[in-house]
């Protein structure tokens, strides 16, 4: 049983060779790219030369030594050749062609066969053992330099496969110049470790390429979708930037509610977008991109301007509501706010206690004698100022200090633990507490259920908005809302 181990062990990796080599053209069948194609065709040489190596008794000595060899020779060129095909553009290899290994290929052949009729057996043994060593460090080499562009771990790890195998080999040469064996399959120790170590790094190297084939079909899958998410951001500018100029971004208005008995007390305004190619499109999308393109100041005019239109209006209909918009911090930088305030001072002024200002908390920009002095004077114009998302950011209670804010709103995050979570009920408890020991008025946002109402009343938050009450609505639909949301709610009754 020991006299036969080592064929064993080749027969065992020409099988498993041939059929991984089959099986990544169905594992890889959507993308079976030049790299993946040479892979394929070095495994399966490798394969056909260890099991053309055991019959070597079977036929002429240019079949089973020469021809064995030189597909191993090959196959070791086409590894190193589907490495370098996995560069891209000028990256990609331009000297070592396919033509190119065969004729190595063939040279190696030739060489082999002069080799088998003229050296004795073991200087073929040791020519063959040095060559497959050398191919290994070449095919490490190739990794590497991959490596260095791709930056992949698996690269890595595959260089270093083939060094451990150039090894093998190595000490293979070293045994057979020391040694006396009387066959290259000899079942000695030195054999089965040295063949048995070829073995598991033969397999480990098709396994750690298939790996790696999947870790960067993973990553240019990304790069793909960042590339058309990409493509898909420049289109969305173009025609938003369209929309600004044809003024098809306007605002749709939803109900801020008193919670107690819910009467329409105001509306926030939100800027709604609707292409007639794309269909709506959410602002979380576009206000970003208006934002990096340095186009917020048109969207606040165009909002401004139409929400100052439309005021009265609102107001004919629900008599004292007070409609509040998003403004973004960046207009703070060059004093937008007051500019744009300031030129519609005469026409609008009238409008501008019925008017607040939001500010998104986590987008204010330092609270500082600069800051605080605008919206002090957008105060005096009589505009109201809130801010908005209160409690996502650490420094709320600093900036409610330092900002003349008068009305603040509730992050929806915390209204949506309500009743769920005691923590959440203490810590909206003790904002509701805060503003109005400070004069600030207080509305819950993201109010979307009846227990979410009722325990916002007991608390003592008597102003809300969310889907609970009403979607946001165009202008033209906002005649057929109800005045009043839903049946009262009671408040908690003072303790005796």
């Amino acid at each position: 049983m020991t006299a036969s181990f080592v064929p064993i062990i080749f027969n065992f990796f020409a099988a498993f060779s041939i059929v991984l080599g089959l099986a990544m053209c169905w594992i890889f069948k959507e993308r079976l790219d030049t790299s993946v194609r040479y892979w394929i065709a070095g495994t399966l040489l490798t394969g056909f030369a260890a099991g053309i190596a055991v019959y070597r008794d079977a036929f002429p000595p240019l079949v089973t030594i020469v021809l064995a060899n030189a597909l191993n020779f090959g196959g070791y060129f086409l590894f190193a050749y589907s490495l370098r095909c996995l560069l891209r553009g000028a990256q990609q290899p331009s000297f070592p062609k396919p033509i190119l290994y065969t004729l190595f290929m063939v040279a190696y052949f030739c060489v082999l066969a002069v080799l088998v009729q003229q050296a004795p057996p073991v200087v073929q043994r040791i020519a063959v053992a040095l060559t497959a060593g050398a191919c290994c460090l070449w095919v490490a080499y190739q990794a590497r330099l991959v490596q260095r562009v791709l930056n992949d771990t698996y690269l890595t790890v595959l260089g270093y496969v083939f060094i451990l195998q150039a090894l093998c080999w190595f000490v293979r040469v070293i045994d057979l110049y020391f040694g006396d064996l009387p066959s290259p399959f000899e079942s000695n120790v030195t054999n089965i470790l040295i063949f048995m170590s070829l073995l598991v790094l033969g397999v480990l190297r098709i396994v750690v390429y298939i790996a790696l084939r999947f870790a960067l079909f993973a990553f240019e899958t990304n790069d793909l979708r960042k590339r058309n998410r990409l493509l898909e951001n420049i289109v969305l500018e173009n025609k938003l930037h369209a929309a600004l100029r044809a003024k098809t971004i306007v605002p749709h208005y939803q109900s801020i509610v008193d919670l107690v008995s819910g009467k329409v007390i105001g509306f926030e305004a939100l800027a709604r977008w609707h292409d007639e190619d794309l269909g709506p499109i959410a602002p979380d999308t576009f206000i970003p991109i208006i934002e990096e393109s340095e186009r917020i100041e048109e969207l606040t005019d165009l909002m401004i301007d139409q929400v100052m239109i439309d005021l009265p209006t609102i107001k004919k209909k629900f008599p004292g509501a007070l409609v509040s918009i998003n403004v973004s911090s960046l207009l703070f930088a060059d004093e937008y706010l007051l500019k744009l305030f300031g030129q519609r001072l005469l026409r609008f002024k009238s409008e501008y206690p019925s008017l607040i200002l939001e500010i998104v908390e986590g987008k204010i920009i330092e609270a500082n004698a600069q800051v605080g002095s605008q919206i002090t004077q957008l105060r005096e114009w009589g505009l109201g100022i809130s801010i908005d998302d209160f409690g996502k950011d650490y420094s709320s209670h600093s900036r409610l200090i330092a900002l003349p804010f008068n009305h603040l709103k509730i992050d929806r995050e915390f209204i949506h633990q309500l009743g769920k979570s005691k923590n959440a009920d203490i810590v909206v408890k003790n904002i509701i507490d805060l503003a109005q020991n400070l004069g600030i008025s207080v509305t819950a946002e993201g109010v979307e259920t009846q227990q979410q109402r009722n325990v916002l009343v007991q608390l003592g938050c008597h102003c809300g908005q969310g889907w609970y009450f009403e979607k946001d609505q165009p202008l033209d639909r906002l005649h057929g809302l109800p005045a009043t949301f839903g049946p009262s709610v009671m408040t908690a009754q003072p303790t005796p």
